[in-house]
């Protein structure tokens, strides 16, 4: 399949439900239209609209759906859509923003570039560099692109099961001066979300980085203008179209945070993580029992120890949990779902698993062959689940004020109690 054959496909397939979507974000398809949903703000996208279709009632319609949740809107229309609308959107209230050229590359064949390819002192794996994170976070953020994805965006998207997310950096004199980043999944492009350098080996770099390693075998889809326009297109990459942006504001105020998202290692995961480990006493290994110091007050249950048959103890106890958090925790106050050596996330119990919101996300309280815990980021309560010892730990007077009833009718008296 060529480039062209992938763009028309990709064509086709802008306003399909996609197989995945970030965490936190709610994805709905009405017609030709999806809408993402993300809290904080939302994007439309379209399939080719059919001769007839009536584009005023169809904008309309979306217009009330991002105004019952409070979401500022952006909607993509390329050239080759329907001449009606951006008229219609134009009518609604949309104000027409940027336009960039659509840019596609395929993938290379064979090894890398050489060396003498790369700009300066060179370009790198963020996660090769990984004492740069920090500076690579400022750099990327502060710059006002245009970009096709935020810095901030990407990392708070995450990545699919199924794709990955890639970050490159230009060391000069071992400090990074310049991010690029990438993601793939499984459409049929990998998506350039940007760069902060138009410099035109600096971009052949990073592009070439991507198109060798093929990130599943895609080509590159990028959305540029002016001077990184052009350094794409020396790169490789070729022109299909234009793409322009249309914005609308509803009256009310956008929520300032996603419901839920992914934890980014480098601000929220690993400090959130080391902070346990010094706190807790956090020793963990399939033989020290108990792993943590237990803090006061807390209650201990084991998990297999219930005094009569129940069935689906993981998801009574994971809703018992879940009631009890909502109770515990202060409005607008975050809860963080951390899997020991794998991804976490954080959410708001009040923002989540609730009609037209998204599912909590995360794999539940009970251990599944690692530590789960639930945890407030000042960790003055939360639950820890010992794989190994088949235990559940709650800590926090509210929390426990909030769950102590029904995990003791389900599994029994706790075998340790601090207070």
């Amino acid at each position: 399949m060529d480039v062209g054959e992938r763009w028309a496909m990709y064509d086709g397939l802008r306003g399909q439900v996609p197989h995945w979507h970030p965490v936190g974000v709610v994805v709905e398809a009405e017609g030709p239209v999806v809408r993402r949903h993300y809290g904080t703000h939302g994007t439309a996208e379209h399939t080719p609209l059919a001769p007839g279709t009536d584009t005023a009632a169809l904008v309309r319609r979306q217009q009330e759906a991002f105004a019952e949740r409070g979401e500022p809107v952006e909607w993509k229309v390329y050239a080759h859509d329907s001449p009606d609308l951006g008229p219609a959107l134009t009518a609604a209230g949309f104000t027409p923003g940027w336009e960039r050229s659509v840019l596609l590359a395929a993938p290379l064949p064979g090894e890398r570039p050489a060396a003498t390819a790369e700009p300066r002192s060179g370009v790198h794996d963020l996660y090769r560099v990984r004492d740069q994170a920090e500076r690579t976070w400022e750099v990327a953020v502060a710059s006002p692109g245009p970009h096709a994805t935020p810095y901030a965006e990407m990392i708070a998207d995450g990545a699919s099961d199924e794709g990955d997310v890639l970050i490159e950096v230009l060391l000069e004199h071992g400090l990074a001066v310049a991010v690029a980043w990438a993601c793939a999944d499984e459409g049929p492009f990998a998506l350039v979300g940007g760069l902060t350098d138009d410099d035109g080996d600096f971009v052949k770099a990073c592009t070439d980085r991507w198109r060798v390693q093929g990130l599943l075998g895609q080509p590159l889809l990028a959305e540029a203008e002016g001077p990184l326009r052009e350094s794409l297109r020396k790169a490789g990459f070729t022109e299909v179209t234009t793409v322009r942006s249309y914005h609308w504001r509803p009256p009310s105020t956008p929520e300032s945070t996603r419901p839920a998202q992914f934890l980014d290692w480098l601000h929220d995961d690993g400090p959130l993580w080391d902070r346990f480990y010094a706190d807790f006493d956090f020793k963990p290994s399939t033989t020290h029992r108990p792993a943590i110091t237990e803090p006061v007050p807390s209650a201990v249950w084991h998990l297999h120890a219930h005094h009569r048959p129940v069935q689906d103890v993981p998801g009574r106890v994971d809703a018992i949990v879940r009631h009890g958090l909502l109770a515990a925790t202060e409005p607008g106050e975050f809860v963080y779902w951390l899997d020991w050596q794998h991804d976490g996330y954080r959410y708001d119990p009040r923002r989540t698993d609730a009609p037209g919101r998204p599912p909590r996300p995360g794999l539940g309280t009970y251990p599944d062959g690692d530590y789960h815990l639930h945890l407030t980021d000042d960790l003055r309560l939360g639950t820890f689940g010992h794989p190994w010892e088949q235990t559940l730990t709650v800590w926090g007077p509210t929390l426990l004020a909030a769950v102590e009833t029904e995990l003791t009718e389900l599994l029994g008296e706790p075998v340790r109690r601090r207070t």
